[in-house]
């Protein structure tokens, strides 16, 4: 072999300062997306992660594992200790978490390396010592970046992190390949007596091809972030629109309160003097009158949720006075168990729905069942529409509004995770059927 000790030194120093960069860059990104920043200053981050990445390329020097591992223990414990922090979680939960992300990397770091030594002896290789240390390292940083973003990512980040797309993992899937690849032409080529120049290209190539491969992982990542964003975004519109739309029915309905406070007294008035006079009939025709005048103010009572009430009056106004025949069957059931804007979500965004489609037909009815079922809750909507439902791969009707429209069914199922819940849709004619059934978490 064409290559002399002091190559073969750099190559090994060089696979060792690639391998700490990449762990250090992977433990800094698990915590940027998982756990709040402790300081503001973005220098304070970047310092420490060139402390981090010198100290562990110092350690490493040193070929003992059980200083490795006390150096990741220390490092990890002090970082969670002093940069970031998490408001929601267990301290003890919050330690452990991170110790065990980092002896996972670790663990994906040694599949790669085994990966490198399998296709050594499938291609009947016989590299140095220094160019196995260089090959293995290169190849643990790139198997440590590929399962980080494929698996770790989503095992102990899953609350924030949404499923990966077929793209990005073909995207993810080809990059790595090509990083192997390129790992196995490189011990290919040390069979042969090339000059000291061509290796050390042969080095820069394979450490610009990693430090491609994790650039664009970032990218993908920071893309599906900004989606994700973008995505909560478009809720929050929705929920601002539908909170506005509500402030709107309800300066509607205090204009009409203020309307009845200031007759109130004419009203007392003439019922007095009808009643005086023995008028009767014309009494309680005025009475009737009055309590058709003050009934839509009047809070109806539905069920024993206050939210749940407060909504289900809402819409049955909106329905009365927009003509559709709103029927409800509520049965003695308890939801107490759930949050309140759980609540808002879930009837708000199914009724909202209904409402919206069956406005536009002819025969305008919507049913509502909620009752008790063993151990869940049962609920029943139904509501007549006109137009052909197209539905996704899920079942789920698609809005025709276009992007971001109809996401609130997401969002229903969403919540219904947290309480061991499903819903169905089924449609029989010109009837759309949504069922719905969950439980106390």
């Amino acid at each position: 072999m064409g290559i002399n000790f002091i190559d073969g030194q750099l190559f090994e120093l060089t696979g060792k300062l690639v391998s700490c960069v990449v762990s250090v860059l992977i433990v800094y990104r698990f915590f940027d997306n998982k756990y709040l920043r402790v300081y503001r200053s973005k220098s304070i981050y970047v310092g420490i992660k060139i402390v981090g990445c010198l100290a562990n390329v110092g350690i490493y020097l040193l070929n003992n594992a059980l200083s490795n591992i006390s150096f990741w223990i220390m490092f990890i414990l002090l970082i969670s200790q002093c940069f970031y922090f998490d408001e929601g979680e267990n301290k003890i939960k919050y330690y452990f978490t991170n110790v065990a992300f980092v002896f996972s990397c670790s663990i994906c770091e040694a599949i790669g390396g085994a990966f490198v030594w399998a296709w050594i002896q499938i291609a009947h290789l016989a590299p140095s010592e220094t160019m196995l240390s260089f090959a293995n390292n290169i190849g643990g940083a790139a198997s440590t970046i590929f399962l980080y973003y494929l698996i770790l990512k989503r095992l102990f980040i899953s609350e924030k992190t949404r499923k990966i797309s077929v793209g990005q993992y073909t995207i993810y899937v080809a990059v790595t390949s090509c990083v192997l690849i390129n790992i196995g032409e490189i011990l290919f080529f040390f069979k042969f007596d090339f000059s000291s120049k061509d290796y050390i290209f042969l080095m820069i190539d394979m450490v610009f091809v990693i430090l491609i491969n994790l650039y664009l992982f970032y990218v993908m990542d920071a893309v599906a972030e900004n989606k994700e964003l973008r995505y909560k975004l478009a809720l929050y519109e929705q929920q601002a629109k539908s909170n506005y739309d509500y402030y709107i029915r309800q300066i509607e309905s205090n204009k009409t309160v203020m309307g009845v406070m200031h007759d109130l007294r004419k009203h007392m008035r003439v019922m007095e003097g009808l009643k005086q006079y023995g008028e009767l009939q014309e009494l309680q025709d005025y009475v009737n009158s009055f309590e058709d005048m003050i009934s839509p103010l009047l809070m109806r009572k539905y069920c024993n949720n206050v939210i749940l009430n407060t909504i289900l009056t809402d819409k049955a106004g909106y329905c009365e006075k927009n003509s559709i025949h709103f029927q409800l069957d509520i049965q003695n059931v308890d939801i107490d168990f759930m949050k309140p804007i759980d609540i808002t979500t879930l009837f708000g965004n199914v009724l909202d729905n209904a409402i919206e489609a069956c406005a536009k037909t002819d025969e305008k009815q919507i049913s509502l069942k909620i009752y008790p079922f063993n151990q869940f809750v049962y609920i029943q909507l139904t509501n007549s529409f006109d137009k052909k439902i197209k539905c996704d791969n899920k079942g789920r009707p698609l809005s025709d509004k276009g992007k971001y429209h109809g996401i609130g069914l997401e969002n229903v199922e969403n919540v219904l995770r947290d309480y061991n819940g499903h819903i169905q849709f089924t449609v029989e004619e010109h009837i759309f059927f949504v069922e719905i059934m969950f439980s106390h978490p």
